[in-house]
């Protein structure tokens, strides 16, 4: 994520300084101008805000709280810490009263649809501070609240996002099953119900049987299914219903216990057609094959 938001920032006008534990991963960064630093002690030292973006709650407790060179025990007074990570609105309370007693400010920043809007939650004067980092990171900033809103708004926007996905995949399996075009009901639905320049790539791909491949995934279905269960989880914790969202985190679950995991998420839909046995779509360069078979029959 920090490769699709960095050169952003650098854009901008601001320093950056960049840290992986995969220093290959910061590489395209690096070379469009920013400077690599060997851990979170030295970025500290540099850095007046810093910003994670990492895979797992797990992973933000470790790196923020829990380490040695944890980021609440080296970050300066007065600096501020960012995640843009997608993790659990109690975590990112956690870190914000950690913050608080070490005089640092906090906010959550959880990225979305890849950094094209951002909501954030914290106190409203680290709200003010980091807006321009905000705005230049993403499209479209919304304050949420205080600590946690930001990521409640992130795991809210994602049980929308792949309820919907699942949904519709199952209603063009339904297609498919009646004797309809999947490919033509798709277009239909997107005219009908409203559409997204997200839906429209997810739709496309999906259809012409494009996963990806774990090298060029941007979507993978392991980040995908670790947010919906968090949402789930977060509905739970709060007693909201979520029926709907546990049927489809169970999809989801189903196609990483397949091995699809590092593939883009669409691939769950394979799940649905195992159950139907059927298949829609067609994988790119089919129909080419086709044609050209039916002119070669005498």
């Amino acid at each position: 994520m920090g490769n699709r938001f960095g050169p952003k920032i650098l854009r901008a006008g601001h320093d950056l300084c960049v840290y992986d534990t995969r220093p290959e991963a910061a590489e395209a960064l690096c070379a469009a101008g920013a400077r690599w630093v060997n851990g979170p002690v030295e970025m500290a030292e540099q850095a007046e805000v810093i910003i994670t973006s990492l895979p797992s709650p797990t992973i933000v407790e470790q790196v923020v709280l829990g380490a040695p060179d944890a980021l609440v025990r080296v970050l300066k007074p007065g600096s501020a810490y960012v995640d843009m990570s997608t993790s659990t609105p109690w975590l990112a309370r956690d870190i914000a009263a950690a913050c608080d007693r070490a005089g640092i400010q906090a906010l959550d920043a959880p990225l979305s649809n890849g950094g094209v809007f951002i909501g954030a939650g914290g106190s409203r004067e680290a709200y003010e501070r980091c807006l321009p980092l905000l705005q230049a990171a993403g499209d479209h900033v919304f304050y949420a609240g205080g600590p946690g809103t930001g990521q409640a708004t992130k795991l809210v926007r994602q049980y929308v996002s792949f309820c919907n996905f699942v949904t519709e995949a199952e209603a063009l399996i339904l297609a498919d099953k009646a004797g309809l075009d999947a490919a033509a009901i798709a277009t239909f639905l997107g005219k009908t119900l409203g559409t997204s320049a997200h839906r429209e790539r997810v739709m496309d791909a999906m259809l012409r049987r494009d996963f990806g491949s774990p090298d060029t995934a941007a979507s993978k279905l392991d980040i995908v299914a670790k947010d919906l269960e968090l949402a789930v989880g977060l509905a739970r914790r709060v007693g909201a219903p979520a029926g709907t969202g546990a049927a489809a985190s169970d999809v989801l679950q189903r196609a990483q216990a397949q091995g699809w995991g590092r593939i883009n998420f669409w691939s769950a839909i394979r799940v649905l057609e195992q159950v139907a046995h059927t298949q829609i779509g067609r994988p790119a360069g089919a129909e080419d094959e086709q044609r050209h078979e039916r002119r070669e029959q005498p």
